[in-house]
């Protein structure tokens, strides 16, 4: 059967949420997999600050965040890692991960309790990717 393989930087939220179903389907012994998102909007709607990431089995992963400039500094992604690690609970998640670049933001999650579990070297300029978690 001739197949057609499309790479796409722009997936619809109907493309993910059905490739979420079908893993869900496979596993169904573990708790489900699916995605979630913290945003904070300002009186005209507008997002300040956000982030994104997966309940996968039993574990919350933030994969995103990010906080306007001007509210940096200011309590604002601490709040969201708390709102996401409330979340986490409430749906019965024992452990948060995250990853970061070794260039962007490993000692605000050391803050928040984070530990490094490993570091994957290789990226542009040095950098090293780490992934990181903390009990909850």
């Amino acid at each position: 059967m001739p197949m057609k393989f499309e790479i796409t930087e722009s997936p619809s939220s109907q493309e993910v949420e059905f490739l979420s179903q079908k893993i869900n389907e496979e596993a169904t012994e573990q708790r489900q997999a699916s995605a979630f998102a913290v945003l904070v909007r300002g009186e005209s709607g507008k997002i300040l600050a956000g982030c994104n990431g997966s309940i996968v089995f039993g574990s919350i992963y933030t994969d995103q965040l990010w906080v306007d400039s001007s509210f940096r500094r200011k309590g604002v992604g601490k709040k969201l890692i708390e709102k996401v690690h409330e979340y986490g609970k409430e749906n019965g998640c024992s452990k948060a991960t995250v990853t970061t670049m070794s260039f962007q933001a490993p000692d605000f999650y050391k803050k928040l309790g984070y530990k490094v579990d490993f570091i994957r070297k290789g990226y542009n300029k040095n950098a090293g990717c780490i992934f990181m978690s903390k009990h909850l």
